[in-house]
């Protein structure tokens, strides 16, 4: 029959706190003291004995409940469980022996090496801990809010992102719908956009080649018909688009992956191409907010009419750190429901603890701040990388070095795969120009130097050159 242990016949060591008082009763279990099924004293009754607060002892219990040592029962009390005797004398504990939270077993992660060039990376070192960890602490210290985060999107943060979005970009009409990465957004505008023609043909979805991959995959997912173009350095000719509705997918500011930046003429003639054919552009602004001595280009969703027919993307991927998985989408005013629908039945918005963080972080101010500091040091950074690929490359073409976080170095003529295999084995990680390519393929490397110092640079300049003079990676002649 179970018993109910009396205050007084309970004898623990002397408690200060919670977890004084939890390892004091399991120790009891382990010693036989307390029996499986045994009820223990009220939490007012071991506040007494005890001489901590009542509270305390409610922790201490909810703590022994979560771990399986007790269970409470309304009107019940709460007693041992069954098994709980067996566990607490095998060495089970809530916390380790010292009083203290069992600590996982678990390495830090590093991140990337600094010598993986690989593009779509930033330096997150560069954010400020101390405004990211008050930003956390503000957004969790509001609770739970109870709601699925794709029925009610973090408000903190689309009020303040619209704050920023007219700041930093120009765009008045900023409310944005959240999404959990760019190729989210990518798909919802892309089926909102389809499901509005009511055509019984695919869509075409006109992308520069070489082009974003991920904006590939989600148009084909999709079921629209993909239409490359070869890449020109002052972006999208309407000329080739035709004259029918469709899609066109574009990295105005800083053209993925060979940096282009899309000339004032080809916008304001890419938006009335739009609005004369009835179509969607979408503008993946990935990392518009980084610009090296050059001025800023309008958005394309800032021109004249072109609020109607352009849907702008952006991401916390590249201005801060992929970590958070947090995006956004101002799309045109007839897409906004159907895009909302199509993210309720995918549900691919953020979760809302990152979100209400980096919500708070803007308003904090500490986003602009990090924003100036990161284009300076990545200035810095991008003109080492130059400097060294120029001293020790004569003759390599770089593009891409106006914006961003990434370079190209053009290798006509050169099997880039075999000379991105060459560099894997000197330690430096890198992509090549023809893995971005489907048909118009460009030879070459895209180089993220976010995080390169002086001396990486100067290695890898180095590397390269040695690599490409070592063997003969010309096409047809590749190294066996």
């Amino acid at each position: 029959m179970a018993r109910t242990a009396r205050p007084g016949s309970l004898v623990l060591a002397e408690v200060s706190g919670a977890a004084d008082l939890v390892g004091s009763i399991v120790d009891r279990i382990a010693d036989g003291v307390l029996f499986d099924g045994d009820r223990l004293p009220s939490s007012r009754a071991l506040a007494q004995q005890t001489g901590v607060s009542r509270g305390t002892v409610v922790r201490a219990f909810d703590e022994l409940a979560a771990a399986g040592f007790v269970v409470s029962e309304h009107g019940s009390g709460t007693r041992v469980s069954e098994g709980a005797a067996l566990a607490a004398r095998a060495g089970a504990r809530t916390r380790g022996r010292d009083g203290t939270a069992p600590a996982a077993n678990f390495e830090r992660r590093q991140g990337r090496s600094l010598r993986d060039l690989r593009p779509g990376i930033p330096d997150a070192t560069l954010v400020d801990g101390r405004a990211w960890r008050r930003a956390v602490r503000t957004a969790a210290g509001e609770g739970m809010a109870g709601l699925n985060p794709w029925e009610e999107p973090s408000p903190r943060l689309r009020s303040e992102l619209s704050g920023h979005l007219r700041r930093h970009r120009g765009i008045a009409d900023g409310g944005p719908v959240l999404f959990d990465s760019s190729r989210s957004a990518i798909a919802a505008l892309c089926a909102a956009f389809a499901a509005a023609q009511q055509v019984g043909r695919p869509i075409a979805f006109h992308m520069e080649d070489p082009g974003y991959r991920g904006a590939l995959l989600m148009a084909r997912e999709q079921g629209l018909d993909v239409r490359f173009h070869p890449v020109d350095p002052d972006g999208l000719d309407t000329a080739n688009l035709g004259d029918e509705p469709g899609v066109v997918f574009t990295t105005p500011a800083h053209q993925y992956p060979l940096g282009y930046r899309v000339s004032v003429d080809r916008r304001v003639a890419l938006v009335e191409w739009a609005r004369q054919t009835g179509s969607l552009v979408i503008e993946d602004d990935y990392d518009g907010e980084f610009r090296y001595g050059v001025a800023p280009l309008p958005a394309l969703v800032t021109l004249p009419g072109a609020a109607e027919h352009v849907a702008y993307i952006g991401t916390s991927s590249k201005s801060l750190s992929p970590d958070l998985r947090v995006a956004w989408c101002v799309p045109p005013v007839a897409l906004r429901r159907p895009v909302e629908q199509w993210l309720a039945v995918h549900r691919r918005g953020p979760s809302s603890l990152p979100a209400d963080a980096l919500g708070e972080y803007i308003r904090s101010g500490a986003m602009d701040r990090h924003l100036a500091r990161a284009a300076r040091v990545y200035s810095d950074r991008r003109e080492r990388l130059v400097s060294a690929l120029n001293r020790e490359c004569l003759g390599l073409a770089v593009t891409g070095v106006e914006a961003g976080l990434h370079l190209c170095v053009l290798l006509p003529g050169y099997e880039d795969e075999a000379v991105v295999r060459a560099l894997g084995k000197a330690g430096w990680r890198t992509r090549s120009l023809s893995s971005q390519s489907t048909v118009h393929t460009v030879s070459g490397l895209v180089l993220n130097y976010s995080r390169l110092d002086t001396r990486n640079a100067g290695e890898f300049a180095t590397s390269l050159r040695e690599v490409l003079a070592s063997a003969d990676f010309r096409r047809g002649e590749m190294p066996g």
